[in-house]
Formats: structure tokens, sequence, C-alpha cells
């Protein structure tokens, strides 16, 4: 068979095509749009139906230092999507092309996760160590709330079941681990919805505010650079017209010297 459609994933229409490791769709976000994470640690935001190919990849959202191995987002809050690549992850507002929150940055490699099905301030990641992480920022957001060593090899998938209870991991010697988390990681708290979109939004306004005055900043830098070059370019006009004084100067010096110097000789 043949996909009906197809995309090159060439956000800067300069041939450069990107490697893309992971995907996100979610109906209920846009039944046409979807999310890319690449090998070169950006995440696409794309929409099959754009009215030219050149506007089917809308967004860049640049951050990670290697490749984007996992890409959800949050089944509460489909605005907010959560990345996982090098050694943090990282929660993104569709809206704003730089995180809103990171993880501290691991000593061992990340490598897949995901959101909890029925708490919406957690989410898991797995590593090389062979660790698995619960995060739980209804209650902190600095350290995860749990740490399990699942085995000695590396920790490559996870998956969690619809419940939020069992989950599984993929190991890289071909392993399959299987267990049960408590009723405090799986069970919605009370006034937790409202608690993790209050932080949500709290940190995109301040995501917002940051670049607004980053803009303001790259803005005022054009503006100083332009001054200075029209700066450079009077002085280089000055320059000219007293070269030219200069030469008209001693252009009638050595006229005179001659007049004198014929003068004598008669």
């Amino acid at each position: 068979g043949e996909p009906s459609e197809s995309l090159m994933l060439d956000p800067k229409n300069d041939g450069m095509v990107w490697g893309g490791v992971s995907l996100e769709y979610e109906a209920a976000a846009g039944p046409t749009k979807f999310l890319v994470g690449t090998e070169q640690g950006s995440v696409l935001l794309c929409n099959r139906k754009s009215k030219s190919p050149s506007d089917r990849i809308g967004a860049i959202y640049p951050g990670h230092h290697g490749p984007v191995y996992s890409l959800q987002r949050n089944p509460f809050f489909l605005k907010y999507f959560l990345t996982i690549g090098d050694w943090t992850a990282r929660i993104w507002m569709e809206d704003l092309k730089t995180p809103i929150m990171t993880t501290k940055y691991h000593s061992s490699y990340l490598t897949d996760g995901c959101w909890s099905p029925t708490r919406p301030g957690v989410f898991f990641t797995t590593k090389m160590d062979g660790t698995l992480d619960i995060w739980d920022y209804f209650y902190k957001q600095n350290d995860p709330t749990f740490v399990l060593q699942v085995c000695d090899h590396g920790l490559h998938t996870m998956s969690v079941e619809s419940n939020g209870k069992l989950i599984a991991t993929g190991a890289t010697d071909g392993s399959t681990t299987l267990f049960e988390i408590c009723d405090g990681l799986s069970v919605p708290q009370q006034n937790e919805k409202q608690s993790i979109i209050q932080m949500f939004e709290r940190e995109t306004r301040r995501e917002k505010n940051l670049e607004t005055r980053a803009k303001e900043l790259r803005q005022k830098e054009k503006r100083d650079a332009g001054k200075q070059t029209r700066f450079d370019f009077k002085d280089e006009n000055e320059e000219e017209k007293l070269k030219k004084v200069e030469e008209e100067f001693f252009a009638i010096i050595n006229a005179g010297e001659e007049v004198q110097s014929k003068e004598v000789e008669i």
C-alpha cells in the first residue's frame, strides 16, 4: 500500500529535511493538527490542511540538545504537552516557543515518558540507568516524587494503562516489567485539576513576559545598530569632505608657489 498523504519535514524551506522521531496526534486538539519530535531536538507543529504546502509546518519549538524521544499532550489540558529528550523532560504551551517548565538535568539520558491518564499533574519518565521517575507536580516540582530502580539495564520505552495504576516498561535487554503503583499516584487529588491549570497558566504568563522583554531588547539592539550605521556613514562622508578640502587647499598652495617662481625667473 501507499500513504494517502506525505509531508517533508523541511521547516525552514531550505532543502534540509529533518528526521522525525516521535509523533503526537489528538483529535480533540484539532483534527488536522499533529506534533512531530525531531532528531534535531525541536518539535514541529503541523497542519495537514494548510492552504499551501509551505504553511503545513506552523511552529517550531526548539529546546532539546538531542532527539525528542517522546511527545504527548496533557490529556486534561490539550494546549500543554510534554517532551522527553537529552537529560530533561519539558512542558510546553502550544502558543509559546519556549518551555514553561523543565525538570532538572539528570546524570543519565532520558528515553521515554508520558502523562498519567488519571491525574493532570503526574507524569512518568524512564532513563538509561534503568530507573523510572514519577513526577507529581501537585506536590513538588524540583524532584521526582518516587524513583524506582526497575532493572540494571537501560529502560527504552514505557506505557501506562487507562486507569493509571499499571505501568509497563521495556528495557534494552528485551525484558518487560509490569508493576502497580499506589492510589496516591493514580487517584485524582482534591482540587488538583484547578491547581495544576493555575500553575501552568502562571508559568505561561511568566514565559510570555520574558519573551516580550527579550523581543524588546532585540528591537532596541537593532535600533542602536541602525543609529551606529548612520553615524558611521556620516563620519565617512565628513572624512571624504575633509580630504577633498585638503586636496583643494594644497592645490591652491602649489599653484601660488608656481606663480611666485615664474615671477622670480622674470
